[in-house]
Order: C-alpha cells, then structure tokens, then sequence
C-alpha cells in the first residue's frame, strides 16, 4: 500500500515518479557507467532504486553505505565485496560463482560461504563481473564512501573508463557531502570529464501531495475530510515520507489532530538521533538550526542571534558552520537567506 513506511520494493507502491524510474532504466540500459541521485532526506530515493532494480533485467546488489559506516566507522573493501558476492549467488549457480570468484587472492570458498580478507582486490572483483555479463551496484548513502582507506572515487572513474557491463548507481541525502565526494566538476577529481547521469528528487507539489494522500486513504477504505486531507499537505509540504508516514497513523486509528501530533513527536526523536553527529562536532550548529526554524534567515540577523547566545564568532568560522549545515541538507540557501528545507526539521528545532 502507498502508507506502507517500509522502503517499496515495486512499482504499484510506488507513488508517481515513473520519470525518474523510466529515466534510470533507460540509463542503465544505454551503459551509463555512473548515475547520481540527489535529494534531502525522505523523499523517496530508496524506495526509486529498489523498484528500478526490481524491474531491470539484470543482475543487482544495493549496498547500505551508511550502515556499514555505523558498524565498522568506515566502509571496507570487504564489506563492498561480502555484500556483492552475497547478491551474486542469488542470480547465479554457485558452482559458477566459485568458479569465476574462487581464485581471486583475499577470497576463500568455505563450503558454501566466502572468507573475504582485507587482501581482496575490489577492481579484481569488478573486472571478474563484467566478464560475465551487466551488473549494477548501488550505493546508497553514497556520501559515506569518503570513510574508507579504498579510494572509491578512482575506482568508479577506472571502472566507467575499462568496464562497459558495470554500472554504480549512487545515491546521497546529505546532497552537498556527496556534491563534495564526487566532485563531478572539479578538473582535480578522478571523476572529472566522466559520463555520468544525474537525476534530483524533488518534494511533491501541492496537488500531487493531496492526490498521494487521497489515494493512499481509497485504497484503505478510510473516509478522510478533504479539510484534513488539506490541513496535513499544508503541514507536510511534499515530503512523501511525512505523508506516508501521516497516511500510516491514519490507518492505525488515529485521529487527524493525533496523527499529526504523533508524526510530528516521532520526527522529532529520528531528526534529533540524526542531528547528533552534528551535534557532537560543535553544539552551535543547534543553536543556528533553533535560530533560523523561529523565523531569523539573514546571514547577519542569524550570527547577531548566535552571538547573543555562545559568544563572539568569527565570519569565516561562522559561514562555515552555515556551509556545513547546507551540505548535510539540513538547511538551504535561497531567496538572499537561509531556510529549513523539511517542515518537521523546523517543528523540531522551533519546540
């Protein structure tokens, strides 16, 4: 169902997008060695690539980047590599597999499992895939590769100049770190001058946020007041995983006012469990998230507020707190100011 908060998997849960999907497919199926998805947070990438995945013809393996980085606090060769071969058996026989694989220095073949050591060769493994036919690796969270001794930016750019059949598929909701990792214009970037596709989510539209809703309540058989239907859209503006996370309370029972007050608590604890590695860094950047959701956008007004309350700083270290709040796609830059791009990130700072 369109509420269902779990990432979807097929394109019936899926909620319009069908440019962006037809657009990846198409992308893969011309050979594009690389493609970057770009969007803040909740907007739906994850559940794009797993239907795009789903629906191409391919082998596939979508790899987690965030979470292995939470798991080792960096993201390993190996890990890259045990998440492939893990996939891979799933398309091919494992004969084949151990055949192909078997004899790459850092694999071992225990029966059926791998022992992947930190001697394997990534570009070794790559080269072994493309000799067998198309395969696409996406990354989620692709942001995270910047945490890792394996230079991945050279290793995409080396696999989309000599490997025709692979193709990376890149995704990042901290927009600017993963803009920063690739660096895609930068003459001095690995990546510089490469073929690549680019695809950016943006939040839904009005209409198109009050139509998700409508239809996600019809398949539910839920009689929605059009006012509340409206109230929420206003509320939520156009992030689908707010929507559907409202559509999903909604469903379990609960009012409109508690549905929204429930979302809003709930948002609340995830937004400030994510902000917390901010956090740890410099305790201002909260005082400028609070500053800028109670109504302050001014790059003056906001460092005379900061002022008032931690002390004298100075403009560069000031602007570049402001920066690196923009890169994590906490706030955006626009209209001569700064603004929070995610209503319930303002609710949550505002309370």
């Amino acid at each position: 169902m369109l509420f269902n908060p779990r990432p979807k998997t097929t394109r019936e849960e899926l909620y319009d997008r069908e440019y962006e999907l037809e657009s990846i497919k198409k992308f893969i199926e011309k050979k594009i060695g690389l493609i970057a998805i770009f969007g803040i947070r909740r907007l739906g990438k994850s559940s794009l690539v797993n239907v795009a995945l789903n629906e191409i013809k391919y082998p596939s393996v979508k790899i987690d980047a965030a979470k292995i980085y939470s798991e080792f606090g960096e993201v390993p060769k190996e890990e890259v590599v045990r998440a492939i071969l893990r996939e891979l058996v799933k398309y091919s026989p494992l004969e084949k597999v151990r055949e192909i694989l078997g004899s790459i220095k850092g694999i071992k073949v225990l029966g059926v499992e791998f022992e992947v050591t930190h001697e394997v060769s990534l570009s070794e493994i790559l080269e072994r895939l493309n000799s067998m036919g198309r395969f696409v690796i996406a990354i989620d969270e692709a942001q995270y590769l910047r945490f890792s001794r394996t230079r991945y930016d050279m290793l995409i750019s080396w696999a989309i100049d000599e490997l025709e059949n692979v193709t990376f598929i890149l995704t990042g909701s901290e927009v600017g770190l993963l803009e920063d990792f690739l660096r895609l214009h930068d003459p001095e970037s690995p990546l510089f001058g490469r073929p690549y596709a680019e695809i950016r989510l943006s939040r839904f539209s009005y209409s198109e946020s009050y139509d998700f809703l409508r239809r996600g309540f019809e398949e539910l058989n839920l009689e929605v007041p059009e006012e509340e239907i409206r109230e929420a859209v206003e509320e939520l503006d156009g992030i689908v995983g707010w929507l559907t996370l409202y559509g999903y309370n909604r469903y379990l029972g609960y009012s409109h006012l508690k549905a929204l007050e429930k979302l809003k608590e709930d948002a609340k604890r995830l937004i400030n469990l994510e902000f917390s590695k901010l956090k740890k860094l410099s305790k201002k950047y909260e005082l400028i998230m609070k500053i800028v959701a109670r109504g302050t956008h001014r790059w003056s007004e906001i460092k005379e507020k900061l002022e008032l309350m931690s002390g004298k700083i100075n403009d560069k270290r000031f602007s570049d707190l402001l920066k690196n709040l923009v890169r994590y796609g906490y706030l955006e830059k626009r209209d001569g100011g700064y603004f929070i791009p995610d209503p319930l990130v303002e609710v949550a700072f505002r309370r």
